[in-house]
């Protein structure tokens, strides 16, 4: 790669890291190319991108953003997954893929300028998917409207029942006289 290569090749990393959400490093020692073509395939499904660049010129790329602290983490071979929208969904697919692939391993990583260890990781890829928590979310908020409706339509309801009970009542007794 010549010097010019390589200076547009940082810039346009530099611009892709100045507007993601979420950046994870992975070490990919060992991945075969089928493994490899999936594991793009997986990532991109969420929304995300991979690459896989020289560690030297992603040093140089991180310069000036918020994601210097990703800095230790470029030794050896390294790729990089990252998002613009949804972080948990990128997670969730890096992990489930290093399960059945363990040459996949974490290596560290940036959501919303805050560095992720391993733990933090984890606990983002075991969050439910953004389509759940919404589905949670609109639960939670139409509860309280459940709520009220059968309270506000107990004593309606309750009157029905009186008079059902007491036309029963009245006709049997009309029935046994």
């Amino acid at each position: 790669m010549e010097r010019a290569e390589k200076q547009a090749a940082v810039e346009a990393l530099h611009e892709k890291l100045g507007v993601i959400a979420a950046v994870f490093a992975v070490n990919y020692r060992g991945l075969k190319v089928e493994e490899a073509t999936e594991f793009r395939n997986k990532i991109r499904e969420t929304g995300g991108s991979y690459r896989v660049v020289k560690n030297t010129l992603t040093k140089r790329a991180l310069e000036g953003t918020n994601l210097a602290s990703l800095e230790p983490h470029l030794e050896g071979m390294t790729g990089l997954a990252f998002t613009e929208t949804d972080p948990v969904a990128l997670a969730k697919a890096i992990h489930d893929f290093a399960k059945g692939v363990p040459a996949i391993v974490f290596k560290g990583g940036i959501l919303d300028d805050q560095e992720v260890d391993e733990a933090q990781f984890e606990a983002l890829a075991a969050l439910p998917s953004r389509e759940v928590l919404y589905a949670q979310l609109l639960s939670v908020l139409e509860a309280p409207i459940r709520n009220l409706l059968g309270v506000l339509s107990a004593p309606a309801r309750d009157l029905v029942l009186v008079l059902k009970a007491k036309a029963e009542k009245a006709e049997t007794e009309t029935g046994d006289g």
